[in-house]
């Protein structure tokens, strides 16, 4: 995308943007330019949410400080939440018959996997121990200060009600490739996408973005074609099919990019704060 201005501007009242590979930087950090166009944004009414695969309270602490922050799409979409109220307004999830069946087919690598449930994050003792093994260098402090332990994580989901998400982090990629063709095909009911290139994150079929972001424009009474929506990931995908203004980064997956009207630049060079400044603000 060049730096060209459009003359006549987007009629946008809601921007939807996943986090890592997104807004945020490869040190899971905001731009004081991405931060500026969120607050350029707010100031003409229109809503910020955040959607992404990280529990709402992972949100990186420039979000969570934002005035306006009201609304975060959590989870891939497993949760809409209110933060002010931090109250979830919508769930999808998993049950407990079903993410137990595939923890155990989780388990059965050797590689590092944990769930989403109730807002928290939480893994085996054991695999916390191995994070440096599994998780990327500028994750881990995230992952680390979000994680609770028990001892064995299948027996604690036997006592859960359900869970929001299961995810799985490899150091061998081999193995992620084979285990990303083989888990649809053995749990063809949920729905299984990528955040970042060495995971893989399994929700309930309707624990997505896209159908989270629908239902958060109809409690909103918002026109989903007055939505922008930003990503990188497959599990940005439906999200993007749903807003009526789709944006790929420069550095998202091929067949983001194949879904989505419009490419900004990478997440590295501010991608979403240009698009922004380019046709909205």
């Amino acid at each position: 995308m060049n730096e060209m201005k459009q003359e006549k501007k987007l009629d946008i009242r809601l921007i939807a943007a996943d986090l890592d590979g997104t807004l945020l930087n490869e040190e899971k950090e905001v731009s004081e330019r991405n931060l500026n166009a969120l607050y350029r944004a707010a100031e003409r009414g229109i809503l910020f949410v955040p959607a992404t695969g990280r529990i709402w309270r992972g949100l990186p602490q420039a979000l969570l400080e934002l005035p306006f922050l009201q609304y975060a799409i959590a989870v891939n979409g497993a949760g809409v939440v209110d933060c002010k109220k931090d109250e979830t307004l919508h769930r999808a999830e998993i049950s407990r018959e079903e993410s137990v069946r595939i923890a155990e087919y989780m388990r059965s690598f050797d590689t590092y996997y944990d769930c989403y449930l109730d807002g928290k994050g939480c893994v085996e003792q054991a695999y916390y121990d191995r994070i440096d093994e599994f998780i990327r260098e500028n994750f881990r402090a995230f992952v680390r200060s979000s994680r609770e332990t028990v001892p064995d994580l299948v027996e604690f989901l036997k006592t859960q009600n359900g869970v929001q998400k299961l995810q799985m982090n490899f150091a061998d990629m081999e193995l992620r490739a084979r285990v990303m063709e083989e888990l649809p095909k053995k749990f063809p009911q949920v729905a299984v996408t990528t955040a970042v290139v060495n995971n893989i994150e399994v929700n309930a079929a309707d624990g997505n973005k896209g159908d989270a972001l629908r239902w958060l424009c109809q409690h909103l009474d918002i026109d989903l074609s007055q939505v922008a929506a930003f990503g990188d990931g497959t599990n940005d995908i439906t999200m993007l099919q749903t807003a009526g203004v789709s944006v790929a980064m420069s550095n998202a997956l091929p067949e983001v990019k194949a879904v989505a009207r419009f490419e900004t630049l990478t997440n590295e060079e501010d991608g979403v704060a240009v698009f922004l400044e380019n046709y909205v603000l």
